[in-house]
C-alpha cells in the first residue's frame, strides 16, 4: 500500500519579467516527449528524522528553482517556447508500506522503478505531447526500513543527463547550505542551435517516428575486472575506454540478436561527451567532403541570414535522420553514457546514495543507457529492445561472459 501527498513547489523568488519566455531550439522542439530521470537510493540514517529531510528537500528545491527557473514553468501550446511563469514543480511524498530497501535492490526492476518510484502517474497521458506536463516532478518514497528513494523527472525538452546531473548537484549543495560553492546554469540552447520558430519557417521539418513505451528494459552489470579483460583483447593502441569496450560488445550482441529475428541493417548512434569529441574525426571529415557540394548550393540559395542557413542545414539533417530512421530495412540503435557524472555525490545532508539509476521515461525502444556501477569502476547497462530480440540478447554467451544480468545491489 502506497500513501502519497502532493505539493507544488514554486521558486523562492519570482522570475524577473525579462526571463519570462525561453525560446526552444529546433533540437528541443524535435525531442521525444519524455522525461530524463534519475532515481537515487539512500539508506536509513536513524539520527535524521524523516520530517527534517523532507522539509529540507522542499525548501532547498524552492531556492534552487530561482536559478533553474524554466523548470517551474510550462511549455507553451506550440512547443516553441517555455513560459517561465513560476507555476511550480511538483513534489510528491510517498510511503511504501510493504517493501524494504534491501529487498527492492535485491533484484531491481525497470518497470517497478518507473511505476512505483517515479512520479509518472502524475502525468495522465505520457504517450501524448508534453505541452501540459510539469517540467520537473520529484517523488520521495520511504521504504518500510526507513530507506528512501528520490525520483527526479525533468522534461527532456530542457534536460539531458548532464543537465539533470548539474541540477542535482546544485540542489544538493543548497540543501547542505553550500550553494555558493556551485555555479549557476545557462539556458543557451538557441545560442547553439536555431530557434524552433525560425527553423520551422525556413524549412519543412519532419519529426522522427515515435518509439515511446515500446520494448522491454533489462539491466546488465559489467564489473571493473571484466571491463579490464575486454580492454586487454584490443591488440592495437589506442587503448579503448571502458565505455567504448562495453558499447562495442553490446552492439555486437544486439546485432546478433537482431539477425535472428529480422533482416534489417542495424546502425549505432552514440552520444559522446566533449572529452570524446576527437573520436570519429576521420569519419566526420569524410562526411563533410561528401556534403561540400550540397553545402555550396545551400549557401548560394541563402539570403545571407546565418539563422536561415543554420535552420536549413539542421532541417535537412533532421529530415535525413527522420527518413533514415523510418526507412524499412534499418534499425537505429542508440547508446548514451552517463558515466563519470557525479550522481553518487548527491548528498542532501543525509549521506550519499547507495545506488543510482537513470534513463528516460516513458521508455524509448532501442536505447541503452550506461551508468557507473556502485563500485564506480564498473558499468551498468540498461538495455531496451523488442521482447523478441531481448530473448536472444540476454542468452548470448559472449555477453554473459562479461556481464551479470541484474545482480543484487550491495550496500
Amino acid at each position: 500500500m502506497e500513501k502519497m501527498s502532493v505539493e507544488t513547489i514554486k521558486p523562492s523568488l519570482p522570475t524577473p519579467q525579462c526571463l519570462r519566455t525561453l525560446d526552444l531550439s529546433v533540437v528541443d522542439y524535435l525531442t521525444q516527449p519524455v522525461y530524463t530521470y534519475a532515481c537515487l537510493f539512500y539508506s536509513n540514517d536513524p539520527s535524521i528524522p524523516r520530517e527534517e529531510t523532507i522539509q529540507k528537500l522542499k525548501t532547498s528545491l524552492s531556492e534552487t528553482l530561482t536559478s533553474f527557473y524554466p523548470f517551474s514553468g510550462r511549455v507553451n501550446g506550440l512547443s516553441l517556447a517555455v513560459d517561465c511563469n513560476d507555476e511550480g514543480a511538483i513534489f510528491i511524498e510517498a510511503t511504501l508500506g510493504n517493501s524494504t530497501l534491501s529487498s527492492f535492490l535485491s533484484s531491481p526492476d525497470s518497470n517497478e522503478i518507473q511505476q512505483t518510484l517515479l512520479p509518472l502517474h502524475y502525468v495522465p497521458r505520457t504517450s501524448e505531447a508534453s505541452v501540459t506536463w510539469p517540467l520537473l516532478i520529484v517523488k520521495t518514497s520511504y521504504f518500510k526500513c526507513g530507506g528512501m528513494s528520490l525520483g527526479i523527472c525533468m522534461s527532456h525538452k530542457l534536460a539531458d543527463a548532464a543537465s539533470l546531473s548539474s541540477f542535482i548537484r546544485v540542489w544538493a549543495a543548497t540543501a547542505r547550505g553550500e550553494s555558493g560553492t556551485v555555479g549557476k546554469p545557462e539556458f543557451a540552447g538557441i545560442n547553439i542551435y536555431p530557434p524552433a520558430n525560425d527553423a520551422l519557417k525556413a524549412v519543412e521539418i519532419h519529426k522522427p517516428k515515435s518509439i515511446i513505451n515500446a520494448g522491454v528494459t533489462k539491466r546488465f552489470v559489467f564489473s571493473g575486472s571484466k571491463i579490464e579483460e575486454l580492454k586487454a583483447k584490443v591488440a592495437q593502441p589506442p587503448r579503448p575506454t571502458r565505455v567504448q569496450c562495453v558499447t562495442a560488445l553490446l552492439w555486437r550482441c544486439v546485432c546478433a540478436a537482431a539477425s535472428k529475428t529480422t533482416t534489417t541493417s542495424t546502425k549505432v548512434l552514440m552520444t559522446l561527451s566533449r572529452k570524446d569529441e576527437e573520436i570519429g574525426i576521420q569519419e566526420t571529415v569524410k562526411e563533410l567532403r561528401e556534403r561540400a557540394e550540397e553545402l555550396t548550393s545551400l549557401v548560394q540559395e541563402n539570403d545571407g541570414s546565418a539563422t536561415d542557413l543554420g535552420s536549413k542545414l539542421l532541417g535537412k539533417a533532421f529530415s535525413d535522420y527522420s527518413k533514415f530512421s523510418n526507412e524499412p530495412g534499418y534499425s537505429m540503435y542508440a547508446v548514451t553514457s552517463w558515466c563519470n557524472m557525479p550522481f553518487y555525490e548527491a548528498n542532501f545532508g543525509n549521506g550519499c546514495p547507495v545506488w543510482v539509476v537513470g534513463n528516460v521515461a516513458p521508455r524509448l525502444e532501442l536505447v541503452t543507457v550506461l551508468l557507473d556501477s556502485s563500485e564506480f569502476k564498473g558499468i551498468e547497462a540498461w538495455v531496451t529492445l523488442s521482447e523478441e530480440d531481448m530473448l536472444s540478447f540476454e542468452q548470448n554467451p559472449e555477453l554473459l561472459a562479461s556481464a551479470s544480468p541484474n545482480p543484487a545491489v550491495i550496500f
